[in-house]
């Protein structure tokens, strides 16, 4: 690393220990004993203390100040994206912070407020930064620097450049590289590899590629939603609105949530030899006030034993009161963009060929043009024909096929559903996250899916104008309930912001909860006086509902025996805390 990129390290690494409170890694105290230039940086940083007392906080605009006139320097460019880290850190002590709950807006409005009040965005680029801490005894932190490119609605370019300075040639710089344009994923990234491991299994970066995705395939990040979080905010269990601080000079929006809400940090972390995050790991996210773009995520370790369980697992020592993972993005620009690819001849195929199509029509609101169109074929050779449009802020697709011969909806990935009228009769099945509706007729099976509210999608689906015809009573959907229907003395929740559906069988009834972004518990309910051993060794006792129950960690679940029935709740996404509190919600239907 040249000289200029060890001392912007070093200073940002001094810079971030200083405000967060934490020691200095061995490699930048030694180098700064040996720099003029960064034990003056330190000498600097130091005086903050004095500076920055309690009753002092009217100094801040003067810190920023200071700080960014100290870090802009005209040869190193990049700085720019740390020096804005830097100021967070600080505007977010003396200015913003977590602070109190000022509920100016609310958690279940966001949705609507990004589809209705936030502009459309037709392509973005920005400065990245990203620091990743926890990682190995050996390195404290690790620092990139880069770029995000956005082209709506299905365009992505994310690049990252390791800044580290690592102490031995032996650890590989954790470099990323990811594009994505309309059905085409080109990646070059380190394979991950576990902390006990390290350096010595980390690989030189490898390149691999797709093409002939479907459109908003699933498979890969969906570009809009890295720009505007519509799937986390569709249900807002587990997100709350903690304040409105100003980051940077920007209006924002600061929510609180989960690694499992938070799709911008799967993003970053999809493809590299990242450290992992639990998903229950806290967040804060700060969202641009007005197009609600994430422009800052800091995450935290979960406070558990369960998490401390996975740490100890994992070879990790996190604590609950430093970051772990922060990504920054900076100089927002909007403007068109366009995400270039040249995928390697001989790649794999996804299978989807984009051409015309036959589908229903919908009718569309203000704004959604066409975007692609283009069949893929089911497993017996029947074609599914698909039809897509956007308006730069949502996207919206429609897949039809006469082809379908399974005794289950088409295009839905599990039963449990909640049954819509789309009038005159017609009826339609919405998925529980609320961004997919199937609709089955004689002779047609269509799925409906988008980013949009529920709303827009139910009454999208209803413009297509097919007679929708409830599922044959022994496709499995036709046993899926709204929970205030299942039978009485279920134990329901009663907690807002969750989709609640439930399946009642002849020995158990089963209810899924959906929350924001991969946000599930299901909740089974069985007769039974006693627990059946746990899955593995590591297991806890927990008080729950007035009686002692038991949260298995191996099958990630919170089980015990109330009133002659066996209740367990699993979740890989919600933690057992959040599980004991939602049980407690609890009241028999």
């Amino acid at each position: 690393m040249s000289p200029d990129r060890t001392c912007d390290a070093a200073q940002l690494e001094l810079s971030g220990a200083h405000d967060e409170g934490r020691k200095v890694g061995r490699p930048t105290v030694d180098h700064a004993a040996s720099c003029a230039e960064c034990s003056q940086f330190s000498e600097w940083l130091a005086d903050l203390d004095r500076r920055l007392n309690p009753g002092a906080t009217d100094l801040a605009p003067d810190l920023i100040q200071g700080v960014m006139r100290r870090l802009q320097r005209s040869r190193r460019g990049w700085w720019s994206v740390a020096a804005a880290a830097v100021v967070g850190v600080l505007i977010g002590s003396v200015v913003g912070g977590i602070g109190s709950r000022l509920g100016v807006v609310e958690a279940q409005d966001l949705n609507d407020r990004l589809h209705t009040a936030s502009p459309s965005v037709e392509g973005l680029t920005a400065q990245l930064l990203v620091v990743e801490r926890g990682i190995h005894p050996d390195v404290d932190e690790r620092v990139y620097v880069g770029s995000l490119e956005f082209g709506a609605p299905e365009q992505l370019a994310i690049e990252l450049v390791d800044a580290t300075t690592y102490p031995s040639s032996e650890w590989r710089p954790n470099n990323v590289r990811l594009a994505i344009a309309d059905g085409s994923w080109l990646g070059e990234a380190s394979s991950r590899c576990p902390v006990g491991a390290m350096p010595g299994c980390l690989q030189p970066a490898s390149a691999r590629a797709l093409e002939g995705l479907r459109p908003f395939d699933e498979g890969v990040l969906v570009p809009l939603e890295i720009i505007g979080p519509a799937r986390s905010l569709a249900w807002w269990s587990g997100i709350e609105v903690v304040g409105e601080p100003t980051l940077d000079g920007r209006s924002t929006i600061q929510l609180e949530t989960t690694v499992a809400a938070a799709d911008l940090i799967r993003a970053i972390t999809d493809a590299g030899a990242w450290r992992e995050l639990h998903p229950t790991d806290r967040v804060l996210m700060w969202l641009d006030a007005q197009t609600l773009v994430p422009v800052r995520i800091e995450v935290f370790a979960g406070d558990s034993p369960t998490r401390e369980l996975w740490q100890l697992r994992r070879g990790y020592d996190d604590g609950p009161s430093v970051p772990i993972f922060i990504i920054q993005l900076d100089g927002l620009n909007p403007g068109p963009v366009s995400v270039d690819l040249e995928i390697p001849q001989g790649s794999p195929v996804g299978g989807f060929i984009d051409g015309p199509a036959t589908t229903p029509e919908p009718i569309l609101g203000p704004g959604f043009v066409p975007h692609r169109t283009g069949h893929w074929s089911l497993p017996n050779g029947g074609a599914v024909d698909v039809a897509t449009w956007s308006d730069g802020r949502s996207w919206l697709m429609v897949q039809a096929t006469e082809s379908w011969t399974e005794s289950e909806l088409f295009g839905l990935s599990m039963p449990f559903v909640r049954r819509v009228e789309l009038g005159d009769g017609s009826v339609g099945y919405l998925d529980p996250g609320g961004d997919a509706l199937a609709i089955h007729t004689g002779d047609l099976d269509v799925v409906v899916s988008g980013s949009v509210t529920r709303e827009v999608l139910i009454a999208t689906a209803a413009s297509l104008g097919l007679d929708g015809l409830a599922v044959p009573d022994d496709w499995v959907e036709a046993a899926v309930l709204d929970a205030g229907d299942l039978p009485p003395g279920t134990l329901i929740p009663d907690a807002d912001g969750w989709s609640k559906l439930g399946i009642a069988g002849d020995e158990r009834v089963s209810v899924l909860l959906t929350g924001s972004g991969s946000r599930t518990v299901l909740i089974t309910q069985e007769a039974g006086d006693r627990l059946d051993p746990p899955i593995g060794a590591d297991f806890l006792a927990v008080e729950v509902r007035d009686v002692t129950g038991r949260f298995d960690d191996a099958a990630a679940a919170l089980e015990w025996v109330e009133g002659g029935r066996i209740v367990r709740m699993q979740s890989e996404t919600v933690g057992m805390d959040e599980l004991v509190a939602l049980a407690d919600t609890m009241s028999p239907r």
